[in-house]
């Protein structure tokens, strides 16, 4: 009975010896099967060549396709630019204009409009809705006569600045508290405090207000024929130009507008130009006769650009907007029955564009047309936002 018992059990061990190796054998291939499949593919920086081993042919990593911001894109080709509809109407009620001339956009779309006629800046959407208004006819903050100008600062704060002509100087107020203070210009007694009377500087009915990269205040002092930029304690830190023909000089400068790399572009509009100065004070280019042809003004009065830096001018004169590059190379007019004297303007993030017109009191709105962008599979790309 031992013995019986003895012989089971050695068949079982040798049953399960042989099991043992059978696994270890299958171990041993699938161990070999994945070293080769590791040792075919060995990881290098981004965009060299893969050189595996055992294999011929050479792998090559493809580099990933990312669109970081707008800056990467080229600007795409502007095709046209339609009418839309017009906003507005003539008149002292909500929503209705006399002499409307500054434009500015805040964030929300919300479009400022510098209401000259009635001395106030209105908000209306950019349907026509009327949201809000700021001041009334007076010299005290807060009140304005003939404001022609709006500008929004988005740098801290949602800041609206204002240039109040009939009063040479330039107002501005937080959103949140609207309470209007002067940046520069016209002080009575009252508004000074301590120390603010070394500030103080002589405009000469400002027509123009505009933001720079920075935060930095910048008006057309047009009665004084020059353009001032003061830092963002309020203090001048740069003055150009003077009154005549000259390349230095001005004729009633009116409006400007300031680049994300700092160019100053300013409206020259009594010698009927354009003038490009770069973030350092030097005039780097200058563009612009009389005359109807492209590229040539009457009366041209504000300036706004578009979020591919496309410059846009009113040419009052001729009834039209122009359209140029940064470097002054013109790209297109456009005009529309509706359009009798463009004045301000300012263009949105979907690309509408908003002309006021003093010849009707009320504002017209326009869209471009761009041909779309193409990646390099030639895919259309929609632009992205700023």
């Amino acid at each position: 009975m031992l013995h019986f018992v003895g012989r089971i059990n050695r068949v079982q061990s040798s049953r399960a010896t042989q099991n043992c190796t059978h696994w270890l054998f299958l171990l041993t291939v699938f161990a070999l099967s994945f070293n080769l499949g590791c040792s075919a593919v060995r990881h290098a920086p981004h965009g060299e060549t893969v050189e595996p081993k055992n294999n011929k042919t050479p792998l090559k990593a493809a580099p990933p396709k990312v669109i970081s911001s707008i800056h990467n894109l080229p600007a795409p080709t502007i095709l046209g630019v339609n009418y839309v509809e017009s906003i507005g109407r003539p008149g002292q009620g909500a929503g209705q204009f006399l002499r409307p001339v500054g434009l500015d956009l805040d964030h929300r779309g919300q479009l400022y409009v510098a209401d000259s006629g009635n001395n106030r800046i209105q908000v209306v959407g950019t349907d026509g809705n009327f949201i809000a208004e700021y001041g009334r006819h007076g010299w005290r903050t807060g009140e304005f006569d003939t404001p022609t100008d709006v500008a929004i600062n988005f740098q801290r704060t949602e800041l609206l600045y204002v240039a109040d002509t009939g009063n040479s100087r330039v107002q501005y107020c937080n959103l949140v508290d609207r309470i209007f203070r002067i940046v520069v210009g016209s002080r009575l007694d009252y508004d000074l405090r301590e120390g603010e009377e070394n500030r103080a500087i002589e405009l000469d009915l400002p027509e123009g207000v505009g933001i720079g990269r920075n935060g930095e205040v910048y008006t057309t002092d047009t009665g004084n024929h020059r353009f001032i930029q003061f830092d963002t304690d309020g203090l001048p830190a740069m003055i150009r130009g003077e009154f005549g023909r000259a390349m230095e000089q001005f004729r009633d400068p009116i409006d400007l507008v300031v680049d994300t790399r700092g160019n100053v572009y300013i409206v020259d509009s009594g010698n009927n130009r354009i003038k490009k100065y770069d973030f350092s004070g030097n005039l780097v280019q200058m563009w612009g006769i009389e005359g109807d042809a492209l590229g040539q003004f009457r009366e041209p009065s504000h300036i706004a650009l578009d979020r591919w830096n496309y410059l846009y001018v009113t040419d009052g004169g001729n009834r039209r907007v122009q359209i140029f590059k940064g470097d002054g190379q013109p790209v297109m007019a456009f005009t529309s029955d509706e359009l009798v004297e463009p004045t301000g303007i300012a263009i949105s993030r979907d690309s509408r564009i908003f002309v006021s017109d003093i010849g009707t009191n009320s504002i017209q709105v326009f869209q471009v047309v761009y041909r779309p962008l193409e990646t390099a599979d030639n895919d259309e790309a929609a632009p992205l936002e700023k």
